[in-house]
């Protein structure tokens, strides 16, 4: 947003009111939307894709077209109040105007305040890299039955389609390696490699490219508020599905959260941001895996009868980004890897 020169604060305060109005608007329609299809239960594969592109895509969107009206309304109301405290010094009206020269707090000017700590949707809040609380249902109660003498059986049939796949399917490796550590029966946390994940999956390519893109309309609203230097962290949340049937065994229906650093110089803004993501390795009571069609309760009952252990996994990603403040269209990523 350029400077003001000599603007009417009236006008100034007007403007600013009705593009706050505005960022309201949005947040209330993205709210609504949400609620509603929440209640619509629309069941089937079109209702699966629209509420996985909603939440991944356009409710993001018009959540961070909000925060940026926000930040531009937060701006000008600054513009106005320097203009007002400008003509103050000299002696004139605060509804005139003044030649003085108001440097908008979105470019880092000096005598700036030190700006919000969380943005206007709550999602991002200033602070060091900070692990958001994340829940998981478990429908398997673990060692919580007797084993007979057909789970023997069961057993070996799963544990030989393991190691039959480990020769014949090499594209199903982090998925093998997920189910290889259920058999393990330690719980211990298991780390997958989360830039690859989104290197040769599609719908988690996107839903980092997505989170990138909510941290970055957050550190536009963060530096309008008028931050400096500083670090934020993100609240978790879902995303598309994984299209490929390595990522789908692996971690499925997975939680992702952000942590970056924002440097800022002129109107230049540096950000590096991790993107984490967080999965609880489980089955669940009713469903079926979506390539072979086999019932999770199948594999669940190896937990019930404490043969093996579900256990909490996570990757990241970290990306550095530099773009014009204002201009998310100048971005460029200065570490993105060759082979996406």
């Amino acid at each position: 947003m350029s400077a003001f020169f000599g603007a009417d604060v009236g006008e100034l305060r007007e403007f600013a009111r009705l593009v706050d109005a505005s960022a309201r608007q949005l947040d209330g329609i993205q709210s609504n939307l949400t609620g509603q299809l929440a209640a619509s239960r629309w069941i089937g594969p079109d209702g699966t894709t629209f509420v996985a592109a909603w939440h991944g895509q356009h409710r993001p969107n018009l959540a961070r077209a909000g925060s940026i009206l926000a930040a531009v309304a937060a701006a000008v109301f600054r513009n106005a109040d320097e203009q007002d405290s400008a003509s103050a010094s000299d002696g004139a009206s605060g509804s005139g105007t003044t030649p003085t020269q108001a440097i908008p707090a979105s470019f880092g000017g000096a005598g700036s305040d030190p700006g919000v700590s969380t943005t206007a949707d709550g999602t991002y809040t200033i602070g060091p890299p900070s692990r958001p609380d994340i829940t998981w249902d478990e429908d398997f109660e673990y060692d919580s039955k007797d084993s007979n003498f057909s789970d023997f059986g069961a057993a070996a049939k799963w544990k030989s389609m393991m190691a039959a796949a480990r020769l014949a399917r090499w594209d199903l490796g982090d998925a093998l390696d997920a189910y290889d550590h259920y058999w393990s029966n330690t719980g211990d946390p298991w780390h997958f490699d989360y830039d690859s994940a989104a290197q040769s999956d599609p719908a988690i390519s996107r839903n980092v490219d997505a989170e990138i893109s909510r941290s970055q309309a957050a550190a536009e609203e963060f530096i309008a508020s008028g931050q400096g230097d500083f670090s934020f962290t993100g609240a978790p949340s879902g995303g598309e599905y994984p299209e490929t049937e390595n990522w789908q065994k692996a971690i499925g229906a997975y939680q992702q959260w952000s942590s970056a650093d924002v440097s800022v110089s002129g109107n230049q803004a540096t950000m590096t941001v991790t993107v984490h993501a967080e999965d609880h390795y489980n089955f669940n009571r009713g469903q079926n895996d979506i390539a072979s069609g086999a019932s999770d309760d199948e594999n669940g009952r190896f937990t019930e009868i404490g043969w093996a252990k579900p256990f909490d996994s996570s990757g990241s990603v970290t990306r550095t980004i530099t773009w014009t403040i204002g201009d998310p269209s100048s971005t460029v990523v200065q570490d993105e890897p060759d082979e996406r």
